[in-house]
Order: C-alpha cells, then sequence, then structure tokens
C-alpha cells in the first residue's frame, strides 16, 4: 500500500477542518438566499453571518462592528495599506515604516503608494526592534505595519511594543496576523491596533475569505463600492458559506489554542532532533523561544552543502512530503527568498531552505517521516553535486 503523503505546509494552507466543512455545507446546499434580502430565507443566512462575525471578533477580542469580512489576507492586507496611507498622504512628513521581511502583501501595495518608505532593520528570525522603529517614526506623520508572526521563520514581533510606541507618537499601525490569530492570544482591547488582518485558511477555515479589523472610530470609506454591505465599508454580496466556515474555524482555534500549541512543540522538537542529529552546520532560522512553533525555517549554508536549493521542495515532494521554500504567494519564483536575504543568508543559502509547518492534524508519523525525507534528499542532492563538480565534499 503506497505511504500517506506527507503534507507539512500548513503555513500556506491549512486543511480545512470537516467540522468546519459540516457548518459550511448547508450554505453550500439549502441555504442559498442573500442575506441583504428581506424574506426569511434571507434572514437566516444574514443571521448565519452575524454569528460568524462573532466569532471571528472573539478570535482577537474585537467588537463586532470592527470586523469586515474581505476575500482573504491579501485583499486586507491591501486594503489596510490604502486606509492607512490615505489619512497620511497630504502630510510633509509622511512616511510608511516596515521591514524587508514583510509578506508580499504589503511590500506590493506599499511599493506603488507614492510615499517614502523606511525600512527597519530585522533579526536573526526576521522580527524588528520596537527602539528603532521609535526612531523611525518620531516627528513623522508615519503608516506602520508589521507583522505579528513572521510566515517563512515563524518570529514573534513584540507586538505589544511595537504598537504601543506606534500609538505613542500617533503612527497609524497595523499588523498582519494570518500566522498568528488562533495560535497565539490576541485582545485587540488592551493592545493599541489600529488594522490588522486575518486569513481563514491559515487555521483550517476555507480559502477565500478573510477579514480587516478596522479599529471602532476610524475613519473609512467603502473600499469597494457598488453596495451597503458591510457597513457600508465593502460592497458586494457576502460569501456566506466561506464566512460561515471562517467563523467555525475561529471558534475551534479559540478552544483548541493551547492544546495545539503544546503539540506543536513536541513535533517542533522531534524534527529538530532528527535533522541534526544528520546535519552539523545546518541554520535553524526558528529561535525556539522566539518563534511559534508549528513554523520552522531550515537552511543549508551553501558552503557545507553545495546543491540546487531550489529544487529542494520538488524533490521532497517526489518523496511524498509537502512543504515551502518561503512564502506560498513567491513560490515558482526563480528569486532567492527576500526573507531569507533579510536575515542576513547569500542567495545560495537562502535557495536552499525549507519551511516545515504543521497545522492541527500534523502527526508524530507526519514529522518522522518528514524529517527523513528531508535528510535522504539533502544528503542525495549534496552528492549529485559533489559528482558533477569532480570533488569530494564530506557531509558534516
Amino acid at each position: 500500500m503506497k505511504d500517506r503523503y506527507c503534507y507539512l505546509d500548513n503555513a500556506a494552507a491549512a486543511p480545512l477542518d470537516p467540522r468546519v466543512l459540516s457548518v459550511m455545507e448547508p450554505y453550500l446546499r439549502d441555504h442559498y438566499a442573500n442575506p441583504s434580502s428581506v424574506h426569511a430565507e434571507g434572514r437566516r443566512a444574514r443571521i448565519a453571518v452575524e454569528q460568524a462575525r462573532e466569532y471571528v471578533a472573539a478570535l482577537i477580542g474585537a467588537d463586532t462592528s470592527e470586523i469586515v469580512f474581505t476575500s482573504g489576507g491579501t485583499e486586507s492586507n491591501n486594503t489596510a495599506v490604502s486606509i492607512a496611507v490615505s489619512m497620511i498622504r497630504h502630510e510633509s512628513t509622511a512616511r510608511i515604516v516596515t521591514t524587508p521581511a514583510e509578506h508580499q502583501a504589503i511590500l506590493g501595495p506599499c511599493s506603488v503608494a507614492r510615499i517614502q518608505q523606511q525600512m527597519l532593520r530585522v533579526n536573526a528570525i526576521a522580527t524588528p526592534d520596537p527602539e528603532e522603529l521609535r526612531d523611525a517614526i518620531r516627528d513623522k506623520a508615519c503608516f506602520v505595519t508589521l507583522m505579528h508572526v513572521n510566515n517563512e521563520t515563524g518570529g514573534i514581533l513584540d507586538i505589544d511594543s511595537a504598537a504601543s510606541v506606534s500609538k505613542e507618537y500617533g503612527a497609524v499601525f497595523h499588523s498582519d496576523l494570518a500566522q498568528s490569530a488562533g495560535k497565539l492570544p490576541l485582545n485587540v482591547k488592551s493592545l493599541p491596533l489600529d488594522l490588522a488582518s486575518l486569513s481563514a485558511h491559515k487555521l483550517h477555515g476555507p480559502k477565500g475569505i478573510g477579514a480587516l479589523y478596522v479599529r471602532k472610530g476610524m475613519e473609512m470609506t467603502s473600499f469597494i463600492s457598488g453596495g451597503a454591505q458591510e457597513r457600508g465599508r465593502r460592497g458586494g454580496t457576502e460569501h456566506v458559506s466561506g464566512i460561515v466556515g471562517f467563523g467555525e474555524a475561529a471558534r475551534i482555534a479559540l478552544l483548541e489554542m493551547q492544546q495545539r500549541f503544546e503539540t506543536w512543540k513536541k513535533l517542533r522538537e522531534t524534527l529538530l532532533r532528527h535533522v541534526r542529529d544528520a546535519f552539523d552546520s545546518l541554520r535553524v532560522n526558528s529561535d525556539e523561544d522566539a518563534c511559534l512553533p508549528n513554523i520552522i525555517s531550515i537552511s543549508f549554508p551553501s558552503s557545507s552543502y553545495p546543491m540546487q536549493g531550489e529544487l529542494l521542495p520538488l524533490n521532497l515532494d517526489l518523496r511524498g512530503c509537502a512543504v515551502s521554500g518561503g512564502s506560498a504567494c513567491t513560490a515558482g519564483s526563480t528569486e532567492a527568498s527576500h526573507v531569507m536575504r533579510a536575515i542576513g543568508h547569500d542567495d545560495a543559502t537562502a535557495r536552499a531552505t525549507v519551511r516545515i509547518s504543521f497545522g492541527a492534524f500534523t502527526s508524530m508519523e507526519d514529522v518522522v517521516r518528514g524529517a527523513s525525507a528531508l535528510v535522504e534528499t539533502v544528503q542525495e542532492m549534496v552528492e549529485d553535486s559533489s559528482d558533477r563538480s569532480h570533488s569530494r565534499i564530506a557531509i558534516p
């Protein structure tokens, strides 16, 4: 019997929880009315949407009125940039403060915003120093956007300090919470966030649905015109089944957060023990104490492990194991990961990097199989590289 495929790419997309699917199905099959309709079926759909909004709001401690449903994290990030830039654009000192290790859904819209950008340096886990942030925003009109958990390293930003510093200097502060919501405790009532982005498929919900948190009192015009949905902030018929699924995924994640976290720590320990036993000179870009335990980034320095690193995910796939080389949104690119370059890796080492990420359904068997596949694949690729160069390169 063929071995089960080993899926270790949950940071890219976590599989749909069967419990989530079960609550979505009636709204895909039976309850198809438009939630803006006034008849009974329309009201049923509206009730489902608002119940889901309560669950998503509870995930981050927000009021339901502060949650705007979107098509996903990318739309939420783009919209947050647009809102914030419109607030500071006309100030002579206007600037965007971010890092070179942010998701492309932030770096892209920031690059075309026609406002000066200032990039903060990041450390070995791709997070910035809040004190450098203080120096960057002092006496300026700023929009600060920093992700809470880096999607490639799992590095956790000191979001309390970053948000507090931003508030102290009157900056608009946004954070991409796609990798942290449902995995770390969050309460925006005690955290001075202005805007935040969420994505359902990172926590075992459906793809194509996300949310933007907009702090109560912030001025915001509709960013999609054509209807009064989402309190006039995003026109268009609501994606009812997706919203219902997002709500259920959020509800379950909140209930199971601590249990999942403890499981991930054990899985992480097992994975790293297997890989470190095989390789002396690898670089783990995910610090045990400062990173979310379900994301592990491992680089194989080019000086010790010469190989075509960009082929690592493909060769692992051929062994029945799914991992990423970095963010899924840059998959297929021949460029080295911008995050790996930001933390100081040369291009060859950046390409020879794998991101392994766990979800709620990752088993110890998956991790052991994945670790074995990684060890065998790297050893084979280094040997092939040695054969091609006609040199003897020992694997440390």
